[in-house]
This record gives structure tokens, C-alpha cells and sequence, in this order.
């Protein structure tokens, strides 16, 4: 974890932040980066991590997105420029997995708010919520075939936790973009609603209402601990497609699209 941190510190700065506002007893993390739709560059993974280190000591988190999106991936212009190498893969998803995993053992319930897009990456922090709000508007894609690659945050494991393998490997194979309700049939999210944010709230406050142990019992029960080298496998599986010629061809492909360059 750390030789990613210290890869990441050094690297030039971007536009966008992770922020952490804590309002009584509820820990929101917020992505904030309007320009690529919270799409993740190094220092926001740094900024979330401290994110959920800041979360300690607050009885649930919400876990939402900034200016009508949730998160689009990876920021491919860092991605392009300073992570598209053989070995980085596993160097950053090795940071991703500790991230998640200190998430999941603050041990309170995690809840997603998802309005615009959740693809990638963004898909694989839904998949470590308990619960998901979502807006009409969302849009959610396990999309990393796409770009020629395959889950690298530990998110495989858990949408294979959250709606079973068989359904999982599906939607890894067809990596499409799903509708707001596709995605709901899927069980990639819980309910539907105009205003995810204060749907998810009124969820959390009843949450809160119940006494701490019990609620630290139903997360040991509903959220059990993933397959034993499920994790490994995982990054394993990543770290042999990232920076490999087909990772390269898409990305450019993708980068052209985004710039319109010929």
C-alpha cells in the first residue's frame, strides 16, 4: 500500500477531491470531481482512504458522488499518462483492496447514493455498500472489459457476494451500461428514488434508532467475510491484464472518444 501512496503523492496534481463532512453520527464521503464525473486519479484514492480514516467512531457512512454523478472509473488522462504499465495494476489495486477492506471493518452500515453514473471502478465501491439509493438517473456498468481489463478494487468478490456468481460473471462478461432499472433488477441497487441522498438518510436515521450492538450483529451476519483468496485472485487476475496490449488499444480508443481526436 505504501509504495503506491508514495508513487501517488509525487505525481502532479488534478482537479478533484475526496471530502469527508461528518454530521452527528453519520460519516459522508462525497467524490467531487465534476469534470470527469468523479472519475478517480491517484490523489483521490490518497483523499479517500483519509476519507475513511476520518470515518472512525461514526455509526454509518454514506458513500455518494458530487454534481450529478457517482463515479465514472478511473480518470483515464491519469491513467494514460501515469499508470498504464505493467506491475501498476497490482500496486494500485493492492492500495484499492486496503481502502475498501478498512471501510468495511468500521463495521456500521455503508450506504451508496448513486445519481449519473457508476461504472468501473465506480461500480466496485457500490459493491462494498450494504444498501444503494439510486436516482431514475443513474446508470451502473461493470464496464472493465471494455477497456480490457477486470475488476482491480476488490469489487469482483463482493458483487459476487451481493447477487451470486452466476449472475456476477454475467454481468462481468456483457460488461454493458444498465439502467437505473436494470440495475435494480439486478440487484446492483436497492430502491429507486428522485432524491437518493435523503431516501438514504431516512434509511440511516432508522438505522441509528436501533441499539449499536445489534446492528454490529446484522453486518457480522449479512455481510460475511469474502472467500477465502478471492481478494488474491482477483488482483492476480488484474495485475495479468493491466498495461497488456489489449488494456493499451482501449484506453486510446477511449481517450479518442473523450478528446474527439482523430
Amino acid at each position: 500500500m505504501t509504495d503506491f501512496a508514495a508513487m501517488a503523492r509525487g505525481l502532479p496534481p488534478r482537479e478533484g477531491r475526496v471530502v469527508h463532512v461528518r454530521e452527528g453520527d453519520v460519516a459522508r464521503i462525497i467524490l467531487d470531481a465534476p469534470a470527469t464525473r468523479n472519475a478517480l486519479h491517484p490523489g483521490m484514492m490518497l483523499e479517500l482512504a483519509h476519507a475513511v480514516h476520518q470515518a472512525h467512531g461514526a455509526r454509518a457512512v454514506l458513500l455518494e458522488g458530487a454534481s450529478g454523478a457517482f463515479c465514472a472509473g478511473g480518470d483515464l488522462g491519469a491513467v494514460r499518462a501515469h499508470l498504464a504499465e505493467p506491475g501498476m495494476g497490482r500496486r494500485m489495486g493492492a492500495f484499492m483492496h486496503g481502502v475498501l477492506a478498512a471501510l468495511e471493518a468500521l463495521e456500521v452500515p455503508i450506504v451508496g447514493v448513486v445519481d449519473g453514473p457508476a461504472l468501473g471502478g465506480g461500480a466496485e465501491l457500490l459493491a462494498v455498500c450494504d444498501r444503494v439509493h439510486a436516482s431514475p438517473r443513474a446508470r451502473v456498468g461493470w464496464v472493465q472489459a471494455q477497456l480490457g481489463v477486470s475488476p482491480g478494487f476488490g469489487g469482483g468478490a463482493r458483487l459476487a457476494r451481493r447477487v451470486g456468481p452466476v449472475r456476477a460473471a454475467r454481468l462481468l462478461l456483457e460488461a454493458r451500461v444498465l439502467t437505473a432499472s436494470e440495475a435494480l433488477a439486478e440487484g446492483l441497487v436497492d430502491t429507486l428514488d428522485e432524491n437518493p441522498g435523503a431516501s438514504a438518510r431516512a434509511w440511516v436515521d432508522a438505522r441509528l434508532a436501533l441499539p449499536d450492538a445489534a446492528v454490529r450483529a446484522a453486518i457480522a451476519v449479512g455481510r460475511p467475510p469474502l472467500p477465502v483468496g478471492a481478494l488474491e485472485r482477483e488482483l492476480a487476475a488484474f495485475d495479468a491484464v493491466w498495461g497488456a496490449p489489449a488494456h493499451l488499444a482501449a484506453l486510446d480508443l477511449a481517450w479518442r472518444r473523450i478528446t474527439r481526436a482523430p
